[in-house]
């Protein structure tokens, strides 16, 4: 890989995605194509005409990036950051004529991306309806739980522009009217300890996003409590939402690659039970408003 070049190429890449390109078409005004599909295609030819007969033998070269980013990619079914660009560009040393083609197919299908992703869809339309939300916020913080600028932060570090992380990010926080005054729907989240020291954006967004916590755990309808980092406990797997409601059934919400929705009963049930399991390892709210206030209080020391 072409390292050298690496700087460069992101102000290029950066500059090109800025401006639209005097000569060609957008793809996604040609009928019959649209622009993932076309940038798909365009990177999966790179890839085979540079002798990476596999999307593992690609992946092994790409720092960073899995065999499934590759996959996902080729396949249009996810759009890759702009770092996974820039690798790939570099590693199957893309002439200028593919770059400037690649990068064009690239900013129009970021153009043409919904804001909210259709697997999140089904999720969305059960949580505006449900009565009691519960949370085994693991990885990331849960979307009701998070600031503006720590959405927004959270979406520019996976490779979106700053419009399109603007917009994901207003539209995450407008969810936060499910739980917020005067609303009675019931929210019990069970936070990890390590998300509340984990930096997103800067200290002064961790800052907000604390004090945010510590706010919305006044709230009467809502219930926030920490686990303490530990060693293995049942509910390592993974994070889940869990929505019940009158109108609605009980309905699990996985947090993978993509949001998983599910109303099969053993599976709800299954998860139900490990949230009760989990809430078991969790301090008392008092207890846990105390540990997220020392967290604060050690992101404070670290503003600039």
């Amino acid at each position: 890989m072409r390292r050298g070049k690496r700087a460069p190429l992101i102000g290029w890449l950066s500059e090109r995605c800025r401006r639209p390109s005097p000569c060609r078409a957008r793809p996604s005004e040609t009928p019959g194509k649209t622009p993932a599909p076309c940038s798909a295609g365009r990177s999966s030819a790179l890839r085979v005409a540079a002798g990476y007969t596999t999307q593992a033998a690609l992946a092994a070269r790409l720092d960073g990036h899995g065999e499934d980013s590759v996959q996902k990619a080729e396949t249009g079914y996810q759009l890759p950051t702009d770092d996974l660009i820039l690798r790939w560009l570099d590693t199957c040393e893309a002439s200028a004529l593919d770059r400037e083609l690649i990068a064009d197919l690239a900013e129009h299908a970021r153009e043409a991306e919904p804001i909210i992703p259709h697997f999140a869809e089904p999720w969305l339309e059960v949580e505006r309806e449900a009565t009691l939300i519960r949370i085994w916020a693991l990885f990331v913080m849960p979307g009701l739980l998070q600031t503006l600028a720590y959405a927004r932060a959270m979406f520019t570090m996976v490779g979106l522009n700053e419009d399109q992380a603007a917009a994901k990010a207003t539209r995450r926080v407008k969810r936060r009217d499910i739980v917020g005054p005067p609303s009675s729907t019931r929210l019990t989240a069970l936070l990890y300890e390590p998300l509340l020291n984990r930096l997103v954006g800067t200290p002064e967004i961790m800052i907000e996003e604390l004090d945010h916590l510590l706010e919305m755990s006044q709230l009467p309808n809502v219930v926030l409590q920490v686990i303490p980092e530990a060693e293995y406990f049942v509910g390592c797997e993974g994070q889940f939402e869990i929505a019940s409601g009158r109108g609605i059934p009980d309905t699990l919400n996985m947090i993978t690659v993509e949001d998983q929705t599910v109303i099969t009963p053993a599976l709800v049930d299954k998860a139900i039970a490990t949230f009760e399991e989990v809430r078991g390892y969790a301090l008392n709210v008092t207890e846990s408003r105390a540990l997220i206030q020392e967290a604060l209080q050690r992101w404070k020391t670290q503003q600039l």
